[in-house]
């Protein structure tokens, strides 16, 4: 099904140990419109999970790749290890004439290509607190209403504050503000023309305070989905081909892994669907790093 707007709420800090602890109906498929997958939060390369690189995955599609915290300084563009800009799924619009909207904390705009590709935005640049779950939900809506076709990132902040703080009631209320902006989202949105995403860029820790690789929940919500379909185990790297696939968009140029949107449809036409995204990701990302240069062969003018 071909969407005119795509939401992408990603929740910074919620894995799914986190989500267990609270109570979060909306996020987990109550209202019996949820496609929900596993995801392997891993930051390919960069040996440590890191928040600006797990957006510029979801954004570019792409294992090779690497960002910084958008800033006054430092618009979050998307590059490779050579220091090549990547194509994100943000370009990709910008290409199709389409909106490009961020809300939230300033790593959204890194999904979109930084904060010089967004037709609009409502970051903490522009004054936004992130872990303010009305104003998030006020601010993304006003952007939403305005927007004819195109991609919303949202980025909340509030269970990855109160985690790193080692506050673990806190989190757990967070996780659960989090789980009102969604409600307000499928109430207020038009599922027949919207695509709603719910990820996360890692888990944190709210007895260490850190980080972590613990599993994350990715979620589809649109007016095909009946019921709960379960995706198995996914990744965060397929977001952007599933958010090109559901507004009918090249896939960006680097991109690899599924389009969930697809494989859903297959599983509610009844279709044996291997579930296993590791054999399919591992043949696309050995296909994909045998066409890149060894470094030290790498061009000097890189």
């Amino acid at each position: 099904m071909t969407v005119n707007k795509v939401i992408l709420l990603v929740i910074d800090g919620m894995d799914t140990v986190n989500l267990t602890l609270a109570n979060a109906p909306a996020m987990s498929g109550i209202h019996g419109k949820t496609a929900v997958g596993v995801a392997h939060t891993e930051i390919i390369g960069a040996g440590a999970v890191l928040t600006p690189i797990a957006h510029a995955m979801m954004g570019t599609g792409s294992p090779d790749v690497i960002a910084t915290r958008p800033g006054f300084e430092n618009e979050g563009k998307c590059y490779n290890y050579y220091g090549e800009v990547v194509e994100t799924v943000g370009d990709v619009a910008r290409d199709a004439d389409l909106s490009r909207v961020a809300v939230g904390k300033n790593e959204a705009a890194i999904v979109l290509g930084g904060t010089r590709n967004l037709t609009s935005s409502r970051l903490e640049l522009d004054g936004i607190d992130p872990s303010d779950e009305k104003e998030m939900t006020r601010e993304i809506l006003d952007l939403f209403y305005q927007m004819e076709k195109g991609i919303l990132v949202a980025t909340y902040g509030g269970v990855d504050y109160t985690g790193h703080h080692k506050n673990v009631s806190g989190l757990i209320q967070a996780v659960e503000k989090a789980d009102e902006i969604v409600g307000v989202l499928l109430k207020e949105a038009d599922l027949q023309q919207t695509l709603v995403i719910i990820a996360a860029d890692h888990g944190t820790n709210p007895i260490t305070g850190r980080h972590n690789t613990a599993p994350t929940p990715l979620c589809l919500m649109d007016s095909t989905i009946a019921g709960r379909v379960n995706l198995g185990v996914v990744h965060n790297i397929e977001i952007a081909t599933t958010i090109a696939g559901a507004l009918g968009l090249k896939v960006p140029q680097r991109a690899v892994g599924r389009d969930l949107g697809e494989l859903v449809q297959r599983l509610l036409a009844g279709e044996q669907v291997s579930l296993d995204y590791q054999l399919e990701l591992e043949r696309q990302l050995d296909a994909f790093f045998r066409k890149q240069p060894l470094r030290h062969e790498a061009k000097r003018d890189r």
